[in-house]
C-alpha cells in the first residue's frame, strides 16, 4: 500500500501533490479537472467501460489470427515514426516487443505526428491484418503508457538525432521494452478526460490510491439493509466500479452508487417535508357553504371534475394548521389558472391576503387581468407590482400590502425583494414553479410572518408537466395534484410539422384563415438578425407584410419591449386590431386570447420539446378548430425525436416523459433551475424503480427519526447536510 511517509498512510484527505510516483506536474494537471485529493480521484467516476482485449506478444498474434482481418490489442516500444507526405499524408510507426514487430499506419492523421514518438511505450488497439508477413494495423487507437515526470524531462533533452523524422528515412533507439502482460479480456475503464490529460493517467492514478481510500470507508447503511435490497458494500461499489472485471461488476456497482444519491436526496426532501410539517403554523382556512358560493359566482363557468377535485385537495390542506406545500401540476389548457384563484379567495374571505408570483411580467399581466375580470364590482382590492412599476406606483403598494390596503398581490420577482412586506399573508401561489427554487419558496414564506407568526400556505404551479421521477427528485418536499384535460368547448389542435422550404405554402393556406376572421401567432428564435441565419421579429415581420400576409395589420412582440409598448400591443392583439403577432417565445406562457387560432413556429427543431407544447398551447383556447405549424427538419436523431412527439401526441405528460428520455433530466430540468447539485451515477430515465425502493425507505427513515439524530446515522447525516443542506433549506424552513 503507498504510503506519505513511513508511519503515515493515503487517505482520502492526502494532497495527489504529496504521494509518491505522481509529481508536480500530473498533478497540476489534475488540478484542472477540481482533482486535489485522493477522494476527489476514487469519486471522479468512469464515464463507461470499453471490453479491454487480452494482450498478447505481436508474433502470438500474428500466429493466431483466424481470418484476414481481427481486433486485436498488443503492447510494445516505438522504435521508429516516420511521416509520408504526398496527396494525403500517412504517419507510420514500428512497434516492436520482445517478440516481432509490428506495423502501425494513420491514414490523413498528420496530427499523430506529435501524438506518438520513439522511446514511447503504449498499447495500440485496432483492426489488424497480416501484409506482407508483417501484423498490421490501420488507425488504431493508441494509448500511451503514463510517463512520470523524470521521463518527460529525459525526452526534452534527448539529442535531435533521437527524435522522429518528416522524410521517408527511419531512425532507430535502444529499445526499453515494458514485460509482456497476458490477461484475459476485461474491462477497462474510460474517464472523462482532455488532450492535456489522458483517461489512462487518471486510470493509472486511481489505481494507486484506490485501495488505501476504500479501506477506510465507514459504510453509512448497515449490512441487513444492504442485503434486503441487494446492495454492496460501499467501498466494494467504488473499487469494481473503478476496476471491473466483468459487466456484472459494473452492474452491482453502479447500482449501489445509484442507490446512495437517489436515497440521499430522498433523506433530504422528506427531512425537509417533516421540518416543514413540525416548525411551521399556519393559519387554517375552513371552506364554509356560503364562502364557496360566493367564490364560484365570481367563476364566469363551470368548474370540470377535475378541477373539483384538485380545488378539494387544496382545501384540505388549508384547513390544517399546518402549512400547505402542494404542487399543482396542470398540462397545457387544462384551467390551473381558476383553481389557484379558488385558493386566493378562500384566504380573501377570511378576512387575510393572498399573492401570487409570477416568472414574467407578461404572464403577470395576464393574471391581473383574468382576476381584475373575475372580481370587477367586488371589495377586492389587487395590488401589482413589478420591476416595471413607477417609484411612485411601487412606494404606494407596497405600503399598501403592509396595511392591509391591498387584500391580493400579484406580481414578479419584485415581490419577493426585501422591501416587500404583507400585513396577514395566508395563502402564496408561485405560477411556473420550474423557474424558481427552493430559495425562491422560502423567501414567500417569510412574507407571512407579519403581525401574525405563521407562514402562508404555498401553492406552487406549473404548465410543463413534469415527468413522474423528475417531480419526485426536484419536489419530493411537496404533496402533488395533476391536472388533465381541457375545459369544455375547445377542439383539439391540429398539428403539422412541414419543411421549411415549404413556408411559403404554409403561409398561403394560412391567409385564407385570417381573411375568416382569425389570429395568428408566428414565432421566430431571434429578435434581432445574426449570422446564424434565425428568423428575427423585424425580417420575418417585413416578409410577412410585403408578401403572404400584405394587407393584415401585424405587429410583433418581444421581452426587450417597453412594458407600456407591450402592453398596447396586447390589448390591439385581443381587441383584433391586431391579427397576427411575430413574437419570440415571450408569448410560451401569459397568452390567452381565445380568437387566435393560428400558430406557426419558425425553426421549430431548435426549439425544446416542452417550448414547443407550451407554444401550441397558445391556441386552441376558444371554439374554433385550431392549426399549429411547426417549420423544421433536423439533422440530428434528437431532434428527429422532439418534431416525431409533438406531431403525435398532444397530452403534455406523454411528451413530457419523452423529452426526458431524449435530453436527459439535467437539460430538463437542470440544477441551475432547481439549486440542487447533479447526479453522477443515477440517471432518472432508467433508474425509477431504484428511485420508489429509495423513497419509501426515506420516507420511513424520517418517519421514524424525522432529525436523522441517531448516533448510528450521524455520518449520513453530516453527508446529506454538506450535499443537500443548503439546497433544500433543511433548518431553516421558518
Amino acid at each position: 500500500m503507498a504510503q506519505n511517509s513511513a508511519t503515515n498512510l493515503i487517505t482520502a484527505k492526502t494532497a495527489l501533490a504529496d504521494i509518491p510516483g505522481i509529481g508536480a506536474r500530473l498533478a497540476e494537471r489534475l488540478k484542472a479537472f477540481e482533482l486535489l485529493t485522493a477522494g476527489d480521484m476514487v469519486r471522479h467516476f468512469p464515464m463507461r467501460h470499453e471490453r479491454k482485449l487480452a494482450e498478447r506478444s505481436i508474433l502470438e498474434t500474428q500466429r493466431e489470427m483466424a481470418d484476414d482481418q481481427a481486433e486485436i490489442r498488443i503492447r510494445g516500444t516505438v522504435a521508429a515514426v516516420r511521416v509520408r507526405r504526398g496527396r494525403a499524408t500517412m504517419v507510420e510507426a514500428t512497434l516492436e516487443d520482445d517478440s516481432s514487430s509490428a506495423r502501425l499506419v494513420w491514414f490523413n492523421a498528420s496530427w499523430m505526428r506529435d501524438k506518438i514518438h520513439p522511446g514511447d511505450s503504449g498499447v495500440a488497439q485496432g483492426r489488424a491484418k497480416v501484409r506482407n508477413g508483417f501484423l498490421e494495423l490501420g488507425n488504431p487507437r493508441w494509448i500511451p503508457d503514463p510517463a512520470p515526470d523524470e521521463t518527460m524531462a529525459q525526452r526534452a533533452a534527448m539529442p535531435s538525432n533521437a527524435t522522429t523524422e518528416s522524410t521517408n528515412s527511419t531512425i532507430n533507439i535502444p529499445r526499453i521494452n515494458p514485460p509482456l502482460l497476458h490477461v484475459h479480456d476485461q474491462l477497462r475503464a474510460i474517464y472523462p478526460a482532455s488532450e492535456q490529460l489522458l483517461s489512462s493517467e487518471i486510470e493509472s492514478v486511481v489505481a494507486q490510491v484506490l485501495e488505501p481510500v476504500c479501506c477506510a470507508i465507514d459504510d453509512p447503511l448497515p449490512l441487513a439493509f444492504r442485503q434486503e435490497r441487494g446492495l454492496i458494500a460501499l467501498a466494494d461499489a467504488y473499487r469494481l466500479y473503478h476496476q471491473a472485471r466483468a459487466e456484472d461488476d459494473v452492474v452491482a456497482a453502479r447500482k449501489r452508487l445509484a442507490f446512495d444519491e437517489l436515497f440521499l436526496l430522498q433523506l433530504g426532501v422528506m427531512m425537509r417535508r417533516a421540518q416543514l410539517r413540525s416548525r411551521t403554523r399556519a393559519l387554517p382556512l375552513k371552506l364554509e357553504a356560503n364562502i364557496n358560493q360566493h367564490i364560484r359566482s365570481r367563476i364566469p363557468f363551470t368548474l370540470t371534475p377535475q378541477q373539483d377535485q384538485v380545488i378539494a385537495e387544496i382545501v384540505a390542506d388549508m384547513s390544517q394548521p399546518f402549512a400547505m406545500n402542494r404542487l399543482l401540476q396542470g398540462d397545457v389548457g387544462s384551467g390551473k389558472t381558476v383553481v389557484a384563484v379558488y385558493a386566493m379567495l378562500l384566504a380573501v374571505a377570511h378576512g387575510f391576503q393572498a399573492a401570487l408570483v409570477a416568472p414574467t411580467e407578461l404572464l403577470a399581466e395576464q393574471h391581473y387581468a383574468v382576476l381584475g375580470a373575475m372580481l370587477q364590482g367586488s371589495n377586492v382590492r389587487i395590488a401589482f407590482i413589478t420591476s416595471s412599476n413607477t417609484s411612485a406606483e411601487r412606494r404606494e403598494r407596497v405600503a399598501g400590502l403592509a396595511s392591509g390596503k391591498f387584500d391580493i398581490a400579484i406580481g414578479t420577482h419584485a415581490l419577493l425583494e426585501g422591501g416587500v412586506a404583507f400585513r396577514n399573508l395566508a395563502v402564496a401561489v408561485i405560477d411556473e414553479q420550474h423557474r424558481f427554487g427552493v430559495k425562491q419558496r422560502a423567501a414567500i414564506r417569510q412574507k407571512g410572518q407579519g403581525e401574525l407568526p405563521v407562514v402562508p400556505h404555498t401553492l406552487v404551479m406549473t404548465a410543463t408537466p413534469i415527468p413522474r421521477t423528475l417531480a419526485i427528485t426536484l419536489y419530493g418536499d411537496l404533496d402533488t395534484s395533476v391536472l388533465r384535460g381541457s375545459p369544455p368547448g375547445r377542439e383539439r389542435i391540429i398539428t403539422r410539422v412541414v419543411a421549411p422550404e415549404k413556408a411559403p405554402e404554409v403561409y398561403s393556406y394560412l391567409r385564407t384563415r385570417l381573411e375568416r376572421g382569425e389570429q395568428a401567432y408566428v414565432v421566430v428564435p431571434a429578435v434581432e438578425e445574426s449570422d446564424l441565419g434565425l428568423k428575427d421579429v423585424a425580417n420575418h415581420l417585413r416578409y410577412l407584410q410585403e408578401g403572404p400576409w400584405k394587407g393584415f395589420n401585424l405587429a410583433v412582440l418581444h421581452g426587450a419591449m417597453a412594458r407600456e409598448e407591450r402592453d398596447a400591443t396586447m390589448n390591439a392583439f385581443r381587441s383584433g386590431k391586431v391579427h397576427a403577432l411575430v413574437a419570440t417565445i415571450v408569448i410560451e406562457v401569459g397568452v390567452d386570447v381565445a380568437n387566435a387560432s393560428i400558430m406557426v413556429v419558425e425553426h421549430a427543431d431548435r426549439f425544446g420539446l416542452a417550448q414547443l407544447h407550451q407554444l401550441r398551447g397558445r391556441v386552441g383556447r376558444g371554439s374554433t378548430q385550431s392549426l399549429c405549424v411547426f417549420l423544421g427538419e433536423s439533422p440530428t436523431q434528437d431532434g428527429k425525436q422532439r418534431l416525431e412527439a409533438i406531431r403525435n401526441t398532444d397530452d403534455g405528460f406523454m411528451i413530457a416523459e419523452t423529452d426526458l428520455r431524449i435530453r436527459g433530466p439535467g437539460e430538463v430540468f437542470g440544477s441551475r433551475q432547481s439549486g440542487l447539485p447533479p447526479f453522477q451515477i443515477a440517471d432518472l430515465a432508467r433508474d425509477g424503480e431504484l428511485l420508489r425502493v429509495a423513497r419509501a425507505d426515506a420516507h420511513a427513515w424520517i418517519e421514524k427519526d424525522p432529525e436523522l439524530s441517531a448516533p448510528s446515522v450521524a455520518a449520513l447525516k453530516n453527508k446529506l447536510l454538506i450535499t443537500y443542506g443548503k439546497a433544500l433549506g433543511l433548518g431553516d424552513v421558518g
